[in-house]
């Protein structure tokens, strides 16, 4: 019945809802309103499957921060209305077991709590009274508890130390443990279950109701993190081991109906990040990946069909899609026939998920077998007007001979080779998508071509790939993108006088690294970067992630000196805008800094921007206004549209 009901659902909605097309522009694209759009997360679809709630994130203005709010989707009739509309926001909604009641986090009083609202409407009603905020939360199976986490408070004297104004950080001593409630919605009575000083990443009820299973960390954290499972049995309020991997790099666990097994996204080996889906017997027994044979993608974001399938996002190449992933068998693409990047679904395959692409921003979509998608929502529907344009998908072959994917943006307008900007993504596990890109559609509005290149070391090409850059940052990455700008150059109509290089993070790097490697480049951003990988790996906020990249600086010194920019500074010539938010711990200030000065000591022209109360990823619009605004005009200075 449930099934034939979302079928008629999607018949009707596909007579009204036109295919994605490319719309003319109406509407000139600023800075701003390249920067403020909605972003859709979280949908969860109720027990019944007639109503899905989901968060939207509404973009900050000027005047006002933007702020995140809970809607509610009635399958019933395609209707949204929004559910929440506190002053502060709301986030991570998760219905009773049974349906009828919805549970969420709001900072709306304070500190995050646990709030609850009938799905029916009204006032949401606080569970609980956090001093230092509740960070996560999970309904019992029962539907009559609920478990949730908190940042242990200050003690007595630490209080008294703080309230003297004493405030001195003691590294690695002042982090406090997570401690473990559970919540009785009857009684409303609050129980503190036994604890040790570890921090919890993870909590999943047993479907049987009477334990929790949980990822935790000691404390004090090492330089690599050990994270481990642990079993707590609600009854007798003790804990057993769990067999765990030995690596930090796993997570996101799920536990199967059944509850005799387990699920988990983990790095292949020893890291540095997710990649396969693991299934782990609960009883004991080792683990086994299900997907790096038969997929060899990454698999995020799982959940349990049943105790033998799983569902699960799957990245390939420039797209995201779902696969249904049985234990026991090969597993196959759902056709859903879109970009995925958050979902639910029910059992009979029935998908409420979010997706966009680089010309459509993000919106609720719905898929039932057997049916073309249809978009339920139109937040984001402004966008329209701009124009924005859908990327090119270009393959080349790199100097090893090693395909390289990348997204390529072309004016429409001009006459002869066009000026390019050259994008380098984040990680460098990380990727460029199918997915709205402020900067390259910022450029391109400017008369610029955009090459957008997942040089090797990026996610969604295989494990083989992930890896190829390991201990050699600036050595085939760089070679791939140099072999992408000539491609561009002989095939899509790139002038090879004028190309600028930009980038953030380990973008930022390969911003850095390619100013030292060659002078082709007429202009370059480096927002965040590493330019000294031995202090910037001595300075960061946790280092394993550079330790499996590169190893670490007092055991080889010479892997660090030969792959950071400023081996080979002096050979730059570029001049270079250098972007960095003054709290960021991720790659500290000192790296531009440092840049900085070697560049004004080369008297090559260079500007240092510092942003302050901004961490690794900027907040305030202001500052995003600002310092796009910057990196535009700085490219636009020395690599100019016109001759």
């Amino acid at each position: 019945m449930l099934r034939s009901f979302f079928i008629f659902v999607a018949v009707i909605l596909s007579l009204a809802m036109p295919a994605f097309a490319q719309t003319p522009a109406t509407d000139s694209l600023t800075v701003e309103k390249a920067l403020t759009w909605y972003r859709l997360s979280s949908p969860v679809l109720s027990p019944d499957g007639k109503k899905c709630a989901f968060v939207v994130s509404q973009p900050a203005t000027l005047s006002k921060p933007g702020s995140n709010h809970i809607w509610l989707l009635d399958l019933r009739d395609s209707s949204t209305r929004q559910y929440t509309n506190s002053d502060k926001g709301e986030s991570n909604p998760k219905w009773s077991p049974k349906g009828g009641k919805l549970a969420f986090l709001s900072n709306r009083s304070g500190e995050s709590q646990v709030f609850l609202l009938d799905d029916g409407g009204g006032e949401a009603m606080p569970l609980t009274t956090s001093k230092t905020g509740v960070s996560d939360f999970e309904w019992a199976p029962d539907g009559q508890h609920i478990a949730y986490t908190e940042r242990d408070s200050l003690t007595t004297e630490e209080k008294k130390r703080k309230d003297d104004k004493y405030d001195e950080v003691v590294m690695d001593r002042n982090d406090k443990a997570t401690i473990l409630f559970t919540l009785d919605l009857a009684t409303k009575t609050t129980h503190r279950q036994p604890g040790r000083h570890w921090k919890i990443g993870d909590l999943k009820y047993f479907p049987s109701g009477d334990a929790l299973l949980l990822q935790i960390e000691e404390l004090p954290s090492r330089e690599i993190p050990v994270r481990r499972l642990v079993k707590l049995d609600l009854n007798a309020g003790s804990y057993s081991d769990v067999p765990s991997p030995k690596h930090s790099s796993w997570g996101n666990i799920e536990i199967a109906p059944g509850g005799q097994s387990f699920a988990y996204t983990g790095a292949r080996l020893d890291g540095p990040v997710s990649h396969d889906l693991f299934l782990q017997p609960l009883g004991g027994g080792d683990a086994k990946n299900i997907t790096g044979k038969t997929i060899d993608l990454p698999v995020r974001n799982c959940k349990f069909l049943s105790d033998d399938v799983l569902i699960g996002m799957v990245q390939h190449g420039m797209h995201s899609s779902l696969y249904r992933i049985p234990v026991n068998a090969r597993a196959g693409e759902l056709e859903v026939g879109q970009n995925v990047s958050a979902y639910d679904i029910t059992s009979d395959h029935t998908v409420v998920f979010v997706s966009s692409t680089a010309a459509k921003l993000p919106e609720l979509w719905l898929s039932t077998e057997g049916h073309t998608a249809v978009q339920l929502t139109h937040f984001n529907k402004a966008s329209d007007r701009l124009g924005l344009v859908t990327p090119e998908i270009v393959s080349y072959k790199s100097f090893d001979g090693q395909m390289i994917e990348s997204l390529f943006l072309k004016p429409a307008k001009g006459v002869g080779p066009v000026p390019m900007v050259v994008i380098i993504h984040g990680g460098p596990t990380g990727a460029f998508a199918d997915s709205y890109n402020e900067w390259a559609q910022l450029f391109l509005s400017k008369g610029y071509a955009v090459m957008m290149p997942n040089i090797r070391g990026s996610t969604g090409y295989g494990w083989k790939f992930l890896e190829s850059n390991r201990k050699d940052w600036g050595g085939g990455d760089y070679k791939d993108l140099i072999a992408g700008v000539d491609y561009m150059i002989a095939h899509k109509g790139v002038d090879s006088g004028r190309l600028a290089i930009v980038g953030w993070s380990y973008g930022g790097y390969m911003s850095e690294w390619a100013i030292t490697q060659t002078h082709r480049f007429k202009a370059a951003m480096s927002g965040a970067g590493l330019f000294n990988l031995a202090s910037e790996f001595g300075t960061e906020n946790g280092a394993a992630y550079d330790n499996w990249h590169l190893g670490t600086p007092y055991e080889n010194p010479e892997v660090f000196a030969r792959h950071s920019a400023i081996s080979y500074i002096k050979n730059a010539r570029t001049p270079t805008l250098i972007i960095q938010g003054k709290e960021d711990d991720t790659d500290p200030v000192g790296q531009s800094q440092e840049l900085y000065r070697a560049l004004r000591y080369y008297n090559v022209p260079t500007e240092l921007v510092l942003y302050p109360n901004e961490r690794h990823g900027f907040v305030d619009l202001k500052h995003k206004i600002d310092y796009v605004s910057r990196m535009l005009d700085w490219v636009g200075k020395y690599c100019p549209v016109g001759h």
